[in-house]
């Protein structure tokens, strides 16, 4: 569903997360103090307009009445981000999504009752952690339990093998959810990049085809088991 989104801070993660909503049709409203980062994004996404965030009077002139989410995702200056998150927070009802800059800042924002406060340093930090510990992840998320949900490349001995030859659930008792197909395809820019689609949900007789990426979900040491025996 498309959504009108607000991006407050257009730095590398702000700018980056602004890039890829409208990349994904959503239309985006991106604001940075810095004229540089607005031109930067200023042909590449729907708005980028420089404004001082934490200046109650630009808050006010924002399409807040018509959007649907808030993202904060200004970073370095923990004062300016405060401000602005309070500023959204008295005229603002909808969705907001807050970046949290070390954990003083996110008590602050917790106190402020940001119900949902992102911290990308250390999300990734913690995907890169998992993804050096399960050899061949190309991405892995923890889950409660042991469990993981990793994306990992096809094994070329796999190459037009079937679902149902290779019987995940009982043999490495995991799950491949969903596999990921590459298309190219062309960016904002007309350059050309490589563009991913979820293939859908698996059944038994899918052939697997040479660059696939499994999505598997597992514990660690059975999606480990089933790497090694096609590695």
């Amino acid at each position: 569903m498309k959504q009108k989104i607000i991006v407050l801070g257009l730095g590398n993660f702000g700018g980056n997360l602004a890039l890829k909503l409208t990349q994904d049709g959503h239309e985006v409203f991106g604001a940075d103090l810095n004229p540089a980062k607005i031109e930067q994004l200023h042909h590449k996404i729907h708005f980028a307009i420089g404004m001082d965030t934490s200046n109650e009077s630009a808050i006010q002139h924002m399409p807040l009445d018509d959007c649907d989410l808030v993202v904060i995702a200004i970073g370095e200056d923990v004062g300016a981000s405060i401000t602005t998150t309070a500023l959204i927070k008295k005229h603002y009802q909808g969705r907001i999504i807050a970046r949290s800059l070390n954990p003083i800042h996110k008590m602050v924002l917790e106190a402020m009752e940001i119900e949902e406060i992102i911290e990308p340093e250390a999300e990734y930090a913690i995907e890169l952690a998992n993804r050096i510990m399960v050899k061949g992840a190309i991405k892995s998320m923890e889950l409660h339990g042991n469990y993981e949900i990793v994306e990992v490349q096809l094994p070329k001995k796999l190459i037009g093998k079937t679902m149902g030859e290779i019987d995940m659930k009982n043999k490495y008792n995991s799950y491949i959810i969903t596999v990921i197909k590459q298309e190219d395809s062309k960016n904002l820019l007309g350059f050309k990049t490589n563009q991913q689609k979820v293939y859908g949900i698996m059944h038994s007789t899918y052939q697997f085809e040479q660059n696939d990426l499994l999505l598997v979900f597992g514990q660690k040491v059975y999606i480990d088991k089933f790497i090694d025996q096609f590695s």
